[in-house]
Order: C-alpha cells, then structure tokens, then sequence
C-alpha cells in the first residue's frame, strides 16, 4: 500500500482551510455534475429513464453515487475489490434510473 494519499482526499482536507482549495473542489463538483446532467439527458431521450423519476432527480442520484468518496469507503476502508465495487455501482444506478 502505498504512502501517498490519494489527490482528491488532499484536496478535501484542504478545502476547509484554503479558499483555492475549496473553489477547485467546487469546480471539479460542478464539472461531475454537469457530466451527469448530459448522460442523464441522452438517457432520457433514448426513454431509458425509470417511470417517475425527473431528469434533474436522476442526474443527481448518478452524481452522488459516482463521487469518489464511495469508492473510497467500500474500496480502501472496508476492503471491497475494485470489481465488488464496479458491480453494486452498475447495479445500483440500474436499479434508481432504469425501466424495470
């Protein structure tokens, strides 16, 4: 295991502290969010979204559940395999944002 810590727990730990810090945070949220928001979109134009769930509602579920943070937890933390991970990921967005 590496000693380095990851980039983005840094920049977490920095942000309280730094306004740069914060404001690159900030940033790299609204960046994932807006990648959210246009796969969201192209879903809903293919009808691929789940009977009653809003564009805006579904674009944030896939923006929190794609946080790094959860990776993090259930990966480093908890000891998760990468593939363990990949799949409840999948499995979960399926199941929020799909037809069934």
């Amino acid at each position: 295991m590496s000693c380095a810590r990851p980039i983005g727990e840094v920049l977490i730990a920095a942000a309280d502290i730094d306004p740069a810090a914060a404001q690159l945070l900030a940033e790299a949220s609204r960046n994932r969010m807006l990648g959210a928001t246009v796969f969201i979109r192209y879903l809903a134009s293919l009808d691929g979204l789940a009977v009653g769930i809003t564009e805006q509602r579904a674009a944030e579920l896939c923006w929190a559940l794609t946080d790094g943070h959860l990776y993090r937890l259930l990966v480093a933390q908890r000891s998760w395999s990468t593939a363990d991970f990949n799949r409840w990921l999948s499995d979960s967005l399926a199941a929020a944002l799909l037809p069934t």
